[in-house]
């Protein structure tokens, strides 16, 4: 191997394991990903929470899910845009040990969770929803898709 293509080589290897050093869970910090995740805390309930999210002009902060071991979830957020006719659009899955999805959390049915948003002005989201509490015992994780 000649000596550029090994100084090449180290210097990727090093930029791979710097980057290593600065990953952030999902249950802290700013998120701009469609889809984030978070770890399950608590026994008789599961809690999650995430930092900031951010998607377009919006930002939800403080995100905290609870689920029930009779099915029952609740969720609260602060949730704000710097523009006007934004609508917050999340669909919440619980997943086990291994990232399989076990299910959705749902609406009255539906797995879409909707809010409106008020331009400059930050706005607390408080919505209940359900899942299927046969697979309480094997969530692990929460996921996150969003939109806005």
């Amino acid at each position: 191997m000649s000596g550029s293509r090994r100084i090449s080589m180290i210097v990727s290897l090093f930029v791979l394991a710097m980057s290593s050093l600065f990953v952030v869970p999902a249950s802290a910090g700013t998120q701009t990903a469609a889809t984030t995740e978070a770890v399950c805390t608590g026994a008789g309930s599961c809690w999650f929470s995430w930092g900031r999210i951010t998607a377009g002009d919006c930002i939800m902060d403080g995100a905290k899910w609870t689920l029930n071991r009779d099915g029952s979830a609740s969720f609260e957020a602060v949730i704000f845009s710097s523009d006007s006719d934004d609508w917050w659009l999340m669909w919440p899955n619980a997943l086990d040990s291994s990232g399989f999805v076990l299910g959705p959390i749902t609406h009255g049915g539906d797995p879409k969770f909707v809010r409106n948003t008020v331009k400059g002005q930050w706005t607390w989201w408080f919505d209940a929803g359900s899942f299927d509490a046969r697979f309480f015992d094997r969530i692990d994780r929460m996921r996150l898709s969003n939109s806005c």
